[in-house]
């Protein structure tokens, strides 16, 4: 009996210690994660930045961004009726014109067209006119695309996290340490987003470049004669200024090239010449070792 009431007891004793282990152990460990973070949030608003390795958790899709370009050369008949075939072509693939230059025989247009349509585009503006050349260009901006947006997204979540911390917040000092920098994160979410609704413009909207050109000697209103007159006058210039040029070249040689030969020449009369300046010392030299 004696032994029994020993082992009950010993089991509530053990029940009772493993109790209080338990609930220490869970204080322990709320205690630790209270810590963390504390020194989390800590970390957060002393940096105020994201490293790369929490860009991770975002999981983006990379589905490869492609920005393609296109150029097309045509010969025509009419530039009027090109251009109007152009704006309906541009029309017809849900596009827009950005940029359009004109003369008298040639037209020059930027399209842009949603790239989805590109290929499409592409092969349907033989349509247009007579094509001379066409080329196709595409630059992978897949790494580009999904680092801007994953970078956008960690700015915007550090922006959350100082606007929270600056409610809570009732030092003066802290209150204005976050207010610049809640600042300056704005300031950079502001120019990245630009930065990418531009790459996303160029990604959804490829461009074509499209040059028109008339035959050779015609313009809108037909066939040009050559202008005789002009050409006969602009032979004449050229001849006239070849001339020119001929005479320069020779008074440059007569101003500066006789007095040099005559200058040569002086020196060859006074050294070797009659007066023989170095000639009479040589001759000395050489009758004076034939005497030694």
């Amino acid at each position: 009996m004696k032994h029994m009431y020993f082992r009950f007891i010993s089991t509530i004793l053990a029940a009772i210690i493993a109790c209080s282990c338990a609930k220490a152990s869970d204080s322990y460990a709320k205690s630790n994660v209270a810590t963390e973070s504390t020194r989390q949030a800590a970390a957060e608003f002393a940096g105020a930045d994201f490293d790369d390795a929490e860009a991770a958790q975002f999981n983006l899709p990379q589905e490869r961004k492609l920005i393609r370009t296109g150029n097309i050369c045509f010969e025509v008949r009419s530039l009027a009726h090109t251009k109007s075939a152009i704006e309906l072509w541009v029309k017809k693939y849900g596009g827009y014109i950005s940029d359009t230059s004109e003369n008298s025989s040639s037209l020059y247009v930027t399209a842009h067209i949603p790239s989805m349509q590109f290929s499409e585009a592409m092969s349907d503006a033989s349509g247009i006119g007579k094509i001379t050349s066409k080329n196709i260009n595409s630059t992978d901006a897949t790494d580009e695309f999904y680092d801007l947006n994953t970078r956008l997204a960690t700015r915007r979540i550090l922006l959350e996290r100082l606007q929270s911390y600056l409610r809570e917040v009732k030092n003066v000092e802290d209150m204005l340490a976050i207010e610049s920098k809640i600042n300056d994160v704005t300031t950079e979410i502001e120019r990245m987003q630009g930065q990418f609704n531009r790459l996303s413009q160029r990604i959804d909207y490829s461009e074509i470049f499209l040059e028109v050109n008339l035959p050779y000697n015609h313009e809108e209103t037909g066939f040009i004669f050559p202008n005789m007159k002009s050409s006969f006058m602009a032979f004449l210039e050229n001849v006239l200024s070849f001339f020119s040029s001929l005479v320069f070249v020779m008074l440059y040689i007569i101003i500066f090239g006789v007095p040099i030969v005559l200058i040569a020449f002086l020196l060859y009369w006074i050294c070797f010449g009659k007066i023989g300046l170095l000639r009479r010392m040589f001759k000395r030299i050489r009758v004076g070792k034939k005497e030694t």
